[in-house]
């Protein structure tokens, strides 16, 4: 898989999770709205959340499936409540949200199984929002609930396999199977620490399309994605680690889109075309989840580049940006990371000793822990 084999980019979009748009009324505000609270009221099963805003909302509400989400984007709203305090409702398996860079807050509600969005409704004279929940387990209050404490869910995702072997170096060594040891180093060093537990996309020489890939990610509700490669160019003199996460925006270099192009090509070595995979339903979600995702992704990727820099050269300091294809599961922060350049017969040499396979997982194990510790909520095990 050297860079004469890549041909112009392919975008394509992998997701495996659905959108609903639900109806709501979308009554434009005429200044900056705030967000001053959020209060939540319990009838038995039923559960109201209601934001307290400055003034009615410009807003939207979507539901996206695989796991279950319920996204609430606030247009032009700044937030000055305690969001906080909704993760320790007992509600939801998780709350996130984030500013964009159009000043929409988005919120995010991870709804365990026996929680269902009733419906939204707005006050037009108070500008409260109101957002309705039905709690099947729930006979008593929902707030004297205390949360289940859970592992951090990383999953590993060792890249190509099978019939797609990756980039193969001088002396024949073959990606797919070096980054498959550093992924399995990586797994046993997590779930070794307390409070992590890892998911693998393949832990044998089998070939699994991207979109499946995805899948396994959305699948166990994975805290984080972690795709792992080893990077070709033509220039045989070209070495040192990298981390790339998504761009909707275009590439960071040239290398960059060169790299995401020979990456995004997998699935066609597999037989597979995602062309007319639902592109408006890509548009959408693109739209509603990644963008917040991507800065996520962004702080992991920064400290994974830094622990890389302490115990390896690296090509790039700086984190790079491309349109992946494995990297675009809406809110699953998501990096990919090239441990070295196998087209270099110095590094090639070094991708095939144990060594140098253990030092790439030792750095990225304490960049992944870091980011956990910094960016996961209390509740889970590592951070008790």
């Amino acid at each position: 898989m050297s860079s004469t084999t890549r041909r112009e980019f392919i975008q394509r979009l992998l997701m495996a999770s659905g959108a609903v748009l639900l109806s709501a009324p979308v009554l434009a505000a005429t200044r900056s709205n705030i967000l001053k609270a959020v209060h939540s009221s319990h009838d038995g099963k039923l559960t109201r959340l209601t934001f307290d805003l400055a003034q009615v909302p410009h807003y939207n509400v979507f539901k996206l499936s695989n796991p279950a989400r319920l996204v609430v984007d606030l247009h032009d709203t700044a937030n000055h409540s305690n969001l906080e305090s909704l993760k320790r409702s007992g509600l939801f398996d998780n709350v996130r949200w984030a500013v964009h860079h159009d000043k929409t807050l988005r919120v995010v509600f991870d709804l365990p199984h026996q929680t269902s969005f009733d419906g939204a409704s707005i006050d037009k004279h108070t500008g409260h929002l109101a957002l309705d929940f039905t709690n099947s387990l729930v006979h008593h209050a929902v707030a004297k609930r205390h949360p289940v404490k859970r592992d951090i869910i990383v999953v590993v995702d060792p890249g190509h396999g099978g019939k797609d072997p990756g980039a193969t170096g001088k002396y024949g060594t073959h990606e797919k199977n070096v980054v498959l040891e550093i992924s399995r180093m990586l797994k046993r060093k997590l779930d070794n620490t307390q409070g992590f537990r890892v998911v693998m996309t393949r832990d044998k020489d089998i070939f699994i399309p991207l979109r499946q890939r995805v899948n396994i990610a959305h699948k166990h509700k994975a805290d984080i994605f972690v795709s792992v490669h080893a990077d070709a160019c033509d220039d045989r003199s070209v070495k040192g680690s990298s981390v790339y996460i998504l761009s909707n925006k275009g590439a960071s270099s040239v290398m960059a889109r060169r790299l995401a192009h020979r990456e995004n090509n997998a699935d066609l070595i597999g037989g597979v075309s995602l062309k007319n995979k639902g592109t408006m339903l890509a548009k959408v979600l693109l739209d509603l989840s990644q963008t917040g995702t991507i800065s996520a992704s962004s702080d992991l990727a920064h400290t994974m580049i830094r622990n890389l820099a302490e115990n390896e050269r690296v090509l790039h300091r700086k984190v790079e940006r491309a349109a992946f294809a494995v990297l675009k599961s809406p809110d699953i922060p998501s990096a990919l990371v090239e441990t070295a350049f196998i087209s270099n017969p110095t590094q090639e040499k070094k991708l095939r000793t144990k060594a140098f396979q253990n030092k790439i997982a030792n750095a990225l194990h304490d960049g992944i822990k870091s980011y956990c510790l910094a960016n996961i909520p209390e509740r889970n095990l590592i951070i008790s």
